[in-house]
């Protein structure tokens, strides 16, 4: 497994999900906007995609249900694979990283068929290990998001793709939609990064998207790699708009300029000698001294 790569170094990944409301030309507007605020930041940035093959994931007895929410999500913004390849076009042709979500077997070979640079294991599947053992087949780099994991889980499942030369990050997440502050739980980023110092270490959001100062203290943590809801239009409680994104990244690019240099020392400035000299207490004479005495 390659350790720390640059691929998740800064890097800023954009998530859609069912945000292109069942329309490809919807969900190419969502990649145009973002990529225009993007452009601003000196980030990496991904946008990604989720993939459900519908006709297993949901049981037929269930399909048609109107009660029950995400079935009814998933089934009023279905896009068959063509639909969902030609809004990875779009990514591509946006110059976005491409990544993706499989909550299936045949969603990882769509994802891999489609030429996909990341594959991205949603939390609700971090211990679904048939899925797991289907991801483990697949060459892509992997990300990895943990809400409601145990240490021991994320654990097993980081040995799980070690053991196979994976490479691989992991995120701090919450499976809370929106997360309010006094839960998004910013400390246990510094533990995983303890825990796996060998892996790098981000953070997956679903706070109220007008909230900016999450991202500086993930950062201050140790984050290194981010995540976000995004769209366009009418969202949910927990997903960005464009002008919410760019607050996000400005708040996140002001955190890095704060955090300055990590690992060593850094130089001191001709200021600080100025200004700590001007403070040094001076050494005087008690009495008239002669030259070289």
């Amino acid at each position: 497994m390659t350790e720390k790569s640059d691929l998740y170094n800064n890097l800023f990944v954009l998530e859609m999900a069912n945000n292109h409301q069942g329309s490809v030309e919807h969900g190419k507007e969502v990649i145009q906007q973002m990529k225009a605020v993007c452009d601003d930041f000196p980030f990496q940035f991904a946008f990604k995609l989720q993939y459900r093959n519908l006709k297993t994931f949901i049981h037929p007895d269930y399909k048609d249900r109107q009660d029950i929410k995400y079935v009814k999500r998933f089934r009023d913004t279905e896009l068959n694979e063509q639909q969902l390849l030609a809004l990875k076009q779009a990514v591509d042709d946006a110059g976005f990283i491409s990544m993706c979500t499989p909550f299936d077997e045949d969603s990882v070979s769509w994802i891999e068929d489609h030429g996909f640079q990341v594959l991205k294991i949603a939390s609700c599947s971090l211990t679904d290990w048939p899925l797991l053992e289907r991801i483990a087949e697949s060459t892509l780099p992997l990300v990895a998001s943990t809400a409601g994991a145990t240490l021991d889980e994320i654990e097993k499942v980081v040995q799980f793709f070690k053991h196979r030369e994976k490479e691989l990050a992991v995120m701090h997440c919450v499976g809370e939609y929106p997360t309010p502050r006094q839960n998004l739980q910013l400390g246990q980023i510094a533990l995983l990064k303890q825990h796996f110092p060998d892996i790098a270490i981000g953070y997956s959001t679903h706070e109220e998207p007008n909230e900016t100062e999450a991202v500086k203290m993930a950062i201050a943590q140790g984050a290194q790699l981010f995540e976000k809801h995004v769209g366009v239009g009418e969202l949910n409680g927990y997903s960005a708009n464009p002008e919410q994104v760019k607050a996000w990244l400005t708040s996140a690019q002001a955190g890095f300029e704060m955090m300055g240099v990590i690992g060593e020392r850094v130089p001191v400035t001709d200021k600080e000698v100025e200004t700590l000299n001007s403070l040094r207490r001076a050494v005087f004479a008690l009495r008239p001294l002669k030259k070289g005495q």
